[in-house]
């Protein structure tokens, strides 16, 4: 999946020239740093372009998979809460199953996350070389929404297995796939793909574009304390608490998206099939309050999960760039 990700970036933008790090690049920390130098843009065919942005974007693939793969594992127990809290199960905080179909989102958040941010990276660099006068900002959001895109192809049929494990509708992600499969077919495993995507793009917009400003304007105050030349990271508690802060942010302000998402993925024909028909039902049958329904769980869940995931997507990129 990792090729896959760097494939679609490369298309998409047409990442057409080979960088080289100016020595003056002394502030790094995984997704900060002044642009890269570019070289003369080399004529080079699909094969080699493709092998030449694998190449470059080794470091980040590697360090988002294993920072996806520990903070799902970590936080999973409190995402099955979650979802049974947004499905209005009574029995929502027993402690058993908590780890129910962890393995079949293992194998869908891992590749996702390395698709998403993954590509994310590459997005952000080529954009940033090509609107240069366009704050960096917007450059993040719109880096964040193509990564996100990217991976959602990927994201949806796990997470539909994920959920309907997570409620106890079946009682093994084996039985769920063979079972969803059954009852709608291949399009079974992509039933509320735009309710997720409608949580996913904004999410990762507000929460990479907070983690980024965050970030920057941090290193920045604390590179100000530095010996010209003399190279600034992010400690691990410094990446907790700026991946904290961006999680916190972002689970919040999606929570009502991410009930949508998994009413749809769960009972979809119960809630019309679609965005707009789910919110009307809620809407209806609960009000406000039902569109914030686990907004606590979800805060309490994502803010570990992200400075988690900061934590060691951060200190994966230090350590490889050393």
């Amino acid at each position: 999946m990792k090729l896959i990700s760097v494939f679609l970036a490369a298309c998409i933008l047409g990442v057409a020239q080979s960088t080289t790090l100016s020595p003056a690049m002394t502030v790094r920390g995984g997704i900060f740093g002044k642009a890269p130098v570019i070289s003369a843009p080399i004529e080079e065919g699909p094969l080699q372009l493709f092998i030449n942005t694998v190449k470059e974007s080794k470091r980040h693939l590697t360090a988002a998979g294993v920072a996806r793969c520990i903070s799902i594992f970590a936080m999973f127990p409190v995402d099955t809460i979650k979802t049974r809290l947004q499905m209005g199960q009574q029995n929502a905080f027993a402690m058993n199953s908590l780890y129910k179909g962890v393995g079949g989102s293992l194998v869908g958040q891992v590749p996702y996350g390395v698709l998403t941010f993954g590509s994310y990276e590459i997005y952000k660099k080529t954009l940033l070389e090509k609107l240069p006068n366009v704050k960096p900002a917007f450059v993040y959001a719109l880096a964040a929404i193509c990564g996100d895109v990217t991976g959602s192809g990927w994201l949806c049929p796990s997470e539909v297995v994920k959920q309907q494990t997570q409620a106890g509708m079946y009682s093994s992600t084996g039985d769920a796939v063979r079972g969803i499969f059954s009852k709608k077919g291949f399009a079974g495993f992509y039933q509320g793909y735009l309710g997720g995507l409608a949580r996913d793009v904004p999410f990762r917009v507000a929460q990479l574009v907070s983690f980024e400003v965050t970030k920057n304007f941090y290193l920045r105050t604390k590179g100000k304390n530095v010996a010209d030349g003399e190279k600034v990271n992010l400690s691990p508690v410094e990446s907790a608490i700026c991946g904290a802060m961006a999680g916190s942010l972002s689970a919040a302000i999606t929570s009502p998206l991410d009930r949508i998402k998994t009413l749809l993925m769960t009972d979809s024909a119960a809630y019309g099939g679609t965005v707009v028909s789910c919110i009307s039902k809620i809407w209806k049958d609960e009000g406000i309050a039902g569109l914030c329904q686990g907004m606590v769980p979800r805060v309490v869940y994502i803010a570990p999960s992200v400075a988690i995931f900061f934590i060691a997507y951060e200190q994966v990129q230090q350590r490889m760039s050393d």
